[in-house]
């Protein structure tokens, strides 16, 4: 049955919920008939969620499922807009452990940018938020997905650390290694909380505080091909045809 899934899909004999069918499903189909769904897991381990309904006639990946995912085009915080739409594809089949192959490779899923938050002082990096809408096949076909950017507050951003190396390494050279440890603190006194003014102080003589307050963060920048993950806001469904083979 795993085989008749995987080719069902890849030939495109799919209807994704909210899309007129492909072809209806036989009604007239009795109870014994009918396939009793297993339940198959992702192979993202992490996922908060990893339970798959399978059946003869509809695949459910459910709510809180994660998907890796990677950049159609380049992105950066620098020039993206709200509004603006972003393209990703799958760089290879999204399946179960179980080897049900769910989404095939070349599926693209797209998305439009809701709100950029631009770099700020005190090393705060630059954010994306994004949401993704729409799922299209190789094949053409089109369905509705709805999924957000799977990190600690849904945002594409660079990590702190990333800022923080930056206001570091620039700072060492000035001032020399203490003052350098003193931008490490400083540069994330607005993550981890005020209290770090008293060792950044001392530390590197004031000047690593101050230099790690005056450097902005980083934007965001991903190339075409760069993979990210995904999570599903809610159940995405795919209806098959039981008479495609």
């Amino acid at each position: 049955m795993k085989k008749t899934i995987a080719a069902i899909i890849l030939a495109g004999f799919i209807n994704f919920t909210g899309i007129p069918a492909l072809a209806d499903i036989d009604m007239n189909q009795t109870p014994a008939q009918t396939q009793t769904a297993r339940i198959e897991h992702s192979y993202y381990k992490k996922s908060p969620v990893r339970s798959i309904s399978v059946s003869e006639e509809k695949i459910t990946i459910k709510a809180g499922n994660v998907i890796k995912i990677a950049f159609a085009d380049n992105f950066s915080t620098k020039t993206a807009k709200e509004g603006d739409p972003v393209s990703f594809v799958l760089n290879e089949d999204f399946k179960t452990m179980e080897d049900t192959i769910l989404l095939p490779a070349g599926t693209m899923i797209n998305g439009t940018v809701t709100e950029i938050v631009p770099t700020k002082y005190w090393n705060r990096n630059a954010q994306a938020f994004i949401k993704l809408n729409e799922v299209v096949l190789p094949t053409g076909q089109r369905g509705d997905i709805s999924a957000r950017v799977y990190s600690k507050n849904s945002a594409l951003k660079k990590s702190t650390w990333a800022a923080v190396g930056k206001a570091a390494g620039y700072t060492v050279g000035l001032f020399g290694i203490g003052a350098g440890i003193g931008a490490i603190i400083g540069a994330i006194v607005g993550e981890v909380g005020i209290a770090c003014l008293a060792i950044g102080m001392p530390v590197g003589g004031g000047v690593g505080l101050i230099t790690g307050s005056v450097f902005k963060g980083l934007n965001y920048n991903a190339k075409a091909g760069k993979e990210i993950k995904i999570q599903l806001n809610e159940d995405f469904d795919i209806t098959l045809r039981n008479d495609a083979v």
